[in-house]
């Protein structure tokens, strides 16, 4: 009887994971890195919690200065900050460029996780099914 409990909670615990993976998924698809400035009066703003992009936007407390997109194939878009002269803005382009650095990392690491733990559920699955 213990051996079904465990088969069905390991059944459970796989089905549960493949949503998760799903969902998972959906959401890694697409990394997207946008880089604001704003002025040092408007941090606060910022660290106080939720913040409406929109309404800071329009109201010209924060500008956006660099994106990147890069879906999951590799296809990638960046738009690249300038100055006046056409000249790429090399301080606000460098922290942008850590940062995109940084999510793509922790995206290969998500991923693998996900991918450890799924690998995990099926040996699981495999070894309460009596394979």
């Amino acid at each position: 009887m213990a051996n079904v409990t465990l088969q069905e909670a390991v059944k459970k615990f796989a089905s549960d994971l493949a949503e998760k993976v799903n969902t998972f998924m959906e959401d890694i698809s697409t990394l997207e890195v946008r880089t604001y400035s704003t002025p040092a009066d408007q941090v606060q703003t910022f660290v106080q919690g939720d913040v409406d992009f929109t309404k800071i936007m329009t109201e010209g407390k924060i500008a956006l200065r660099a994106y990147t997109k890069v879906s999951f194939d590799g296809d990638t878009t960046v738009v690249v900050p300038t100055e006046m002269g056409g000249e790429v803005h090399g301080g606000i382009w460098a922290i942008h460029e850590s940062v995109v650095q940084q999510a793509m990392a922790n995206r290969t690491e998500m991923i693998k996780a996900i991918g450890d733990t799924a690998t995990s559920a099926l040996r699981a699955l495999g070894l309460a099914s009596g394979e």
